[in-house]
């Protein structure tokens, strides 16, 4: 896809989170919408797949490490074909395939069950050993909160990762300065970020993460890189991205809103398409 193909996929991601959280009038929505340009980049340019055949051996593998934020991996999936949208209607439902914390017993396409917070590096460590040890040249992409870093089996992970020099790791880390109790910053600081990684031995970028052009630039080096280095693309995002009022808003990590607010949110984001 080129460029407006792509953002016009973003938009249509974005809807779908809107879609879902509308059900319930809240949710895990302004971080969904900001992680939703690297997410479209990801499954309409970076990824080898089949939506048809989730299961298909060769497929690059991607492993949503906050499983909180499935609504935003939903809202990609359903666009890209792994199952129809109106699976979107069910989101969070007693018996829905959607479950709010993404589990692959009920989802087709979602490789981990995302539950603790941590646990999708030291995944994709192991899962990038085995595909190097068949001979696959599939990839291991993942998306992690930067509220996830203060947990240690991150570092771990990347410590392994970088001694193993698993080059077919392409993670990504949703900068987006929010999590449960407030802003990143004050409840346990990781930056820098890039120094951190690159100590670990990984390839870094930082890219503005709601620039389309930016995000593919970087999967394309990434990709194309000759370095014995597993990858890190750091994507500061804004959390709420389309929405003017849930923009800086620190407590918009899970949020209600009310009649008003969706009115305005479903009229903003169309707005921000024309």
């Amino acid at each position: 896809m080129n460029r407006e193909e792509l953002i016009e996929k973003a938009y249509e991601v974005r809807k779908n989170v809107l879609r879902m959280a509308h059900l319930d009038k809240r949710g895990f929505i302004a971080q969904s919408l900001g992680a939703a340009d690297f997410l479209t980049v990801l499954y309409f340019h970076a990824m080898n797949y089949h939506a048809d055949d989730p299961k298909w051996e060769g497929r690059d593998r991607f492993l949503l490490s906050a499983g909180h934020n499935a609504i935003a991996v939903y809202a990609a999936m359903a666009e890209a074909g792994f199952f129809p949208k109106d699976w979107l209607d069910t989101y969070g439902k007693d018996d829905s395939r959607l479950p709010m914390s993404s589990m692959p017993a009920f989802t087709p396409g979602i490789e981990i069950s995302g539950g603790s917070i941590g646990l999708g590096l030291p995944t994709a460590v192991g899962m990038a050993m085995g595909l190097k040890r068949k001979g696959s040249d599939a990839k291991v992409y993942i998306m992690m909160g930067d509220g996830e870093l203060a947990e240690g089996p991150t570092w771990e992970a990347a410590m392994s990762a970088g001694y193993h020099k698993l080059d077919n790791i392409i993670a990504f880390v949703d900068a987006n300065g929010i999590q449960a109790d407030g802003k990143t910053k004050d409840v346990m600081d990781t930056e820098p970020l890039h120094d951190k990684f690159s100590a670990f031995n990984f390839d870094v970028q930082r890219v503005n993460g709601n620039s389309i052009s930016e995000l593919v630039a970087a999967v394309d080096r990434a990709k194309s890189s000759t370095e014995a280095k597993p990858h890190m693309i750091i994507c500061d995002t804004v959390p709420g991205t389309g929405l003017s009022f849930l923009i800086g808003n620190s407590k918009s990590h899970f949020i209600a809103l009310d009649d008003a607010d969706w009115e305005r949110a479903f009229n903003e984001l169309e707005r921000g398409k024309d």
